[in-house]
């Protein structure tokens, strides 16, 4: 029997390293294991999807997972998002992981969500470990805990290959098994649903492509997500705010902001649109007089 794990985050948080991670330490328990991410010419911070599949025989589905054993949200912002679909497909019995501040009962009944939910601030372990808001380790060491997919040492062993391949340097990869052990200790070990009894009839086709609606297949073909209207404020994990008393009116925050959230009032003095600010920090960056802090989004 196959079991299924859906993965949501945005860019550049580590969801595609994230389910590999996964799928590796799954591997080294003595599954058999398939996984892929999903993603166009997304910009940080755009959602992004990654699929992981667990098995004890050899794994011959392909497509999109659209009934998940397994939800893993990487950003609970994504939940209250409908051009993302998150829960498209989730069940009752599907075990929703999520990345939150907040607790699993508030998520859930916010929401609506169908599935048991449980909650476990990773960003706020990456935070304290990494430094920076990258999710990849933690998140596996979370999903790994409370599906009960793999030991410690597997996972260990597979944050250590992953990790080095992507280039990252001894003291870094360090710093995130710390991270994913924390993450780890802090889960509770829960497992994945029994599955269901198959239905009598045909076996499922091995290769499923489904027609899935254009919201998930094609989102830029939709006005309101690539217009003015369509706010990007759930991006952020870091809000820049602008010391005005300090500024020297350069406008360099105002010409490098990637997406046109900074504008200039009738005395040419910088103002951050919050609505559309993802959270990039170019600006503080660039500032020339470092008079642009970062602070934590609530």
């Amino acid at each position: 029997m196959t079991r299924h794990i859906r993965f949501h985050g945005r860019g550049g948080t580590g969801v595609k390293l994230a389910s590999r991670i996964v799928s590796r330490a799954a591997f080294l328990a003595g599954f058999e294991v398939q996984d892929s991410p999903v993603y166009g010419a997304e910009r940080r911070g755009a959602p992004v999807a990654a699929f992981t599949r667990i098995g004890e025989r050899p794994i011959r589905e392909r497509g999109y997972i659209r009934s998940p054993d397994a939800l893993v949200v990487m950003d609970d912002s994504l939940l209250g998002d409908p051009e993302a679909a998150v829960l498209d497909g989730v069940g009752a019995t599907c075990l929703v992981l999520v990345n939150s501040r907040s607790s699993s009962a508030v998520l859930a009944s916010r929401h609506a969500v169908p599935g048991r939910v449980v909650a476990l601030d990773v960003s706020a372990i990456a935070l304290a470990i990494l430094g920076q808001h990258v999710l990849s380790a933690p998140t596996a060491a979370f999903v790994v805990r409370a599906t009960a997919l793999a030991p410690w040492d597997a996972l260990e062993r597979a944050l250590r290959v992953e990790l080095v391949e992507t280039g990252l340097a001894v003291p870094e990869v360090d710093a995130n098994v710390q991270a994913a052990r924390r993450s780890f200790e802090a889960a509770p070990a829960i497992g994945l649903p029994e599955p269901a009894a198959a239905a009598a009839g045909p076996p499922a086709p091995a290769f499923d492509v489904p027609h899935l609606p254009a919201r998930i297949a094609a989102p830029a073909i939709s006005v309101g997500g690539t217009s003015a209207l369509r706010t990007t404020a759930g991006w952020r994990v870091w809000r820049p705010v602008i010391d005005l008393a300090r500024c020297t009116r350069c406008f360099l925050c105002f010409a490098l902001c990637p997406e046109g959230a900074i504008q200039l009032d009738a005395d040419n003095w910088p103002a951050v649109d919050y609505a559309h600010c993802k959270g990039c920090l170019v600006c503080v960056e660039e500032c020339p007089v470092h008079t642009i802090a970062q602070e934590r989004e609530a």
